[in-house]
């Protein structure tokens, strides 16, 4: 019988590099950004099977039903191709697969081409594999720049901290001068207290109005005034329960966030 080398090498090179992006998306959104760490169940002597890794990923919600079953569809071809001697083509698995697996992978071939084709089978199963290659490379984008994201979140929080701080303390110190180069006669002392208040109320108004605090807080607005975003950031989402009649804004932690 002929084994047909060829196509089970270009689809055991499919799987080898899809699993390998798998394994990538699985460590970014389990929080293990050392791509070099060794770990037990996606190293090199994973005791995690392909199925396993791709459910993880649909159950905690980083891969949709659509994204899921094309993986698996690919899986398919790879078990019977790797594991079966007598699936030397895609027509013969295709004999041994049901018709809702056939209609499926249908959905690949080039417009015109048929399933009884053994060169359209091929062309249809490249197409799977780099749709999914696709998938999987576009999530890791995803994923890398809500990372970052949420870092600045944390880092512009940390900037509006420095901002009160050093805007209370220059306020301290004009105040400071402010009195140590006044006398204090009554005439002066009226005269003192405006100038206080005409420095407090700029001061509010540098706060309210001032370009380094306006940057920071529509940067910080842009994200915590999105629910999307808090679901994916924080683990939380807006309610949207009769508290919004009251006029009341509340938010929920959310368990079933992937975080």
């Amino acid at each position: 019988m002929e084994v047909n080398l060829q196509v089970r090498s270009e689809i055991l090179e499919y799987s080898l590099t899809l699993e390998e992006a798998i394994n990538n998306l699985l460590l970014f959104n389990l929080g293990i950004f050392d791509g070099g760490k060794a770990t037990r169940l996606f190293g090199n002597k994973a005791s995690i099977s392909f199925k396993n890794k791709i459910d993880l990923l649909y159950d905690i919600n980083v891969l949709t039903k659509e994204e899921n079953s094309d993986l698996e569809l690919l899986m398919i071809f790879r078990n019977k191709f790797l594991h079966d001697i007598n699936c030397n083509s895609f027509l013969n698995v295709l004999e041994i697969l049901d018709n809702g697996i056939k209609n499926k992978f249908k959905g690949y071939l080039k417009e015109g081409k048929t399933i009884d084709n053994e060169d359209a089978c091929k062309a249809a199963c490249l197409d799977l594999y780099l749709k999914n290659i696709s998938t999987i490379k576009n999530k890791i984008k995803d994923k890398r720049i809500q990372i970052e994201e949420r870092s600045e979140i944390f880092q512009l929080l940390n900037q509006q901290i420095i901002n009160h701080h050093d805007l209370f303390f220059d306020l301290i110190k004009d105040l400071f001068l402010i009195l140590e180069n006044s006398e204090l006669e009554d005439d002066k002392l009226r005269a003192l207290s405006v100038v206080i208040s005409e420095k407090l109320q700029e001061a509010v108004k540098t706060l309210e109005t001032g370009a380094s605090f306006t940057e920071v807080k529509n940067k910080l607005e842009h994200f915590t005034n999105n629910p999307e975003k808090l679901n994916n950031y924080f683990s939380v989402a807006r309610s949207s329960n009769n508290n919004k009649a009251n006029g009341i804004s509340t938010i929920n932690i959310n368990p079933n966030s992937e975080e």
